[in-house]
Formats: C-alpha cells, sequence, structure tokens
C-alpha cells in the first residue's frame, strides 16, 4: 500500500483545481488513500483538514455530507448539535461535524455540515427539506459549489444526483414527510422535515446506477483527477455544471440514474389510473367536515 504525505494531499487539491477563498463539498473515504505519512490513523482525518484549509485559506468554505440515518430508519430524533454522522460517510466527515465551529443543516436526511465563512448561509438556513428552497444542496447549487471525492469514486459516492432527480421531477422518488422531532442543541426546532425518496416495494425494481454519469462527465472534460497515494482526488469544479449535464441526461432518459427501467404497477402509485370526474374540494371532502355549530 502506498503511502501520501499532508504536503502532497495540499499539492493534489491545488493541481484539480481548489482555490483560495472556494466552496468545496467533500466525499471521503480516507482509507482509499492509504497510510499518511507520519500520522496516526485517529489523527488523519485532522491532517486530511488541515490540508483543505491550507489550500481553501481561512475565506474558504469546506461542506460535508452529515447524515443521521437511524431519524428515518428507527425514527429516532435528531439533534443537528450532537447527533453523530452515519458511518457511512466517513471519518472525515464526522470530524468537521465535530468541530466547534461547524454548523449543520436542521433536515437529518441527506444533511450537510460546514466550516468557513459562508457554513452558515449553506447548511442552517431555517428549512426541514433536504433537497427544497433553501436546503443545503439548493445553496451549494446557488454558490456553484466544487464536488470533492477524496479515495473514491464519484459513482459510489454521488449525493448530488439526488438533489438533480429531486429537482428534475422523477417519478421513481416522492416526497416524504417525517415526524419525529427535531433538535438544536437539546432545544426543539418546529419545523417538517421532508425527503425525496425511493418508493420501497421491491417489486418496482428500483436501484441506483451512477457509473454512466461519472464516465459521462469525464468525456464532457467536468472531472479532473490526481493520484494520491493509494488512490485519487477526483473533482467537479462546478456544481451548475453538474447539475446541467444531469438535467440533459434526464431529458433523454428519464430513469437515466437508475440500473433499470423501473417496473411500475398500472393503477398504483406512481403510475396512477384514471382519476373520474372532477369533484370540488367541497364535496369531495364533505364527510370529514366538522359539524356545524
Amino acid at each position: 500500500m502506498k503511502s501520501y504525505s499532508a504536503a502532497e494531499l495540499a499539492d493534489a487539491l491545488r493541481s484539480v483545481g481548489i482555490r483560495r477563498g472556494g466552496v468545496v463539498l467533500v466525499h471521503s473515504a480516507l482509507f482509499g488513500l492509504g497510510v499518511m505519512e507520519g500520522v496516526a490513523p485517529a489523527q488523519t482525518p485532522a491532517s486530511v483538514y488541515e490540508a483543505f484549509r491550507e489550500v481553501l485559506g481561512e475565506e474558504g468554505t469546506l461542506c460535508v455530507p452529515a447524515a443521521f440515518d437511524d431519524y428515518a430508519r428507527f425514527g429516532t430524533p435528531y439533534d443537528c448539535r450532537h447527533s453523530p454522522v452515519d458511518r457511512g460517510q466517513g471519518a472525515f466527515s464526522a470530524f468537521v461535524v465535530s468541530l466547534p465551529q461547524a454548523v449543520r443543516t436542521y433536515c437529518p436526511m441527506m444533511a450537510v455540515a460546514g466550516v468557513g465563512p459562508l457554513a452558515q448561509d449553506i447548511c442552517h438556513q431555517f428549512t426541514g427539506s433536504a433537497y427544497g428552497v433553501d436546503s443545503a444542496w439548493d445553496r451549494l447549487y446557488e454558490h456553484d459549489a466544487g464536488i470533492c471525492f477524496l479515495g473514491v469514486r464519484p459513482a459510489y459516492a454521488f449525493t448530488f444526483t439526488g438533489f438533480i432527480q429531486a429537482r428534475y421531477g422523477v417519478p421513481h422518488l416522492y416526497c416524504k414527510l417525517y415526524t419525529t422531532p427535531i433538535y438544536e442543541d437539546g432545544r426543539l426546532i418546529p419545523l417538517p422535515v421532508t425527503c425525496h425518496v425511493r418508493y420501497r416495494n421491491p417489486a418496482y425494481k428500483i436501484a441506483e446506477n451512477c457509473v454512466p454519469f461519472e464516465e459521462h462527465l469525464k468525456v464532457r472534460g467536468l472531472m479532473r483527477i490526481e493520484s494520491v497515494g493509494n488512490g485519487s482526488v477526483y473533482y467537479l469544479p462546478s456544481a451548475r455544471d453538474v447539475f446541467r449535464e444531469g438535467v440533459e441526461c434526464l431529458k433523454k432518459n428519464l430513469f437515466y440514474f437508475c440500473k433499470q427501467v423501473p417496473e411500475f404497477v398500472p393503477g398504483e402509485i406512481p403510475m396512477d389510473g384514471a382519476t373520474g370526474k372532477f369533484v370540488p374540494d367541497e364535496l369531495r371532502l364533505r364527510d370529514q367536515a366538522p359539524p356545524a355549530r
């Protein structure tokens, strides 16, 4: 297994195009890079953070995926200051969230945390929506953030494609409402939590595949790659360019990000049948109206 130094990592980050004062979202699997020279494994996330900070400067903003999946899986309440990051997000995300200056989204689903001058604007708007207006993903798009994949191929950690699909309006995702409470440092936050999620019926055979999109971005010249240690740094300089390319792919194939065309059942949601004659709400809901006083 190859090793690498903190200086080599910083050089690679500069080489792919990360610049002082920029905004970057970092997905990571640090084991994919190998061992950092002269650094204990437990201290590697801190050293990686220092490399990013050296390149971005104090005027740069660093964001990481920071979801708390137990919220949706088990109905566990979420505290944006204290709930742990899902292990699948990696040790680097967990380290960034642990920083005292870090801020994190109120929505635990597809959560994002950040540090830097724009972290509050990106990661801590007053919304419980995962992908909606003023969500972290919406703000990353508005700031045209760079998207970095450290030690992991984009196809295996491409969370931004969820935002693209939700905004495009693909039929294999629906907007789900969650009622489990959310908190900030123990204080209840009065926000509804929503997230676009896949239909769970296994008969639909909905499964994600981002490999074609990764290859598409390479061909389009929108991905920069630099070797580091045992792995690579992949960098997409423009979230807006990635969004635009994803939309163009969806225009040609509505199920572009799926392994196969979902096998929906005619007459069942989301492939619902005829709705019949239009009935005004006052008649449709009249049996549910409270009795007149």
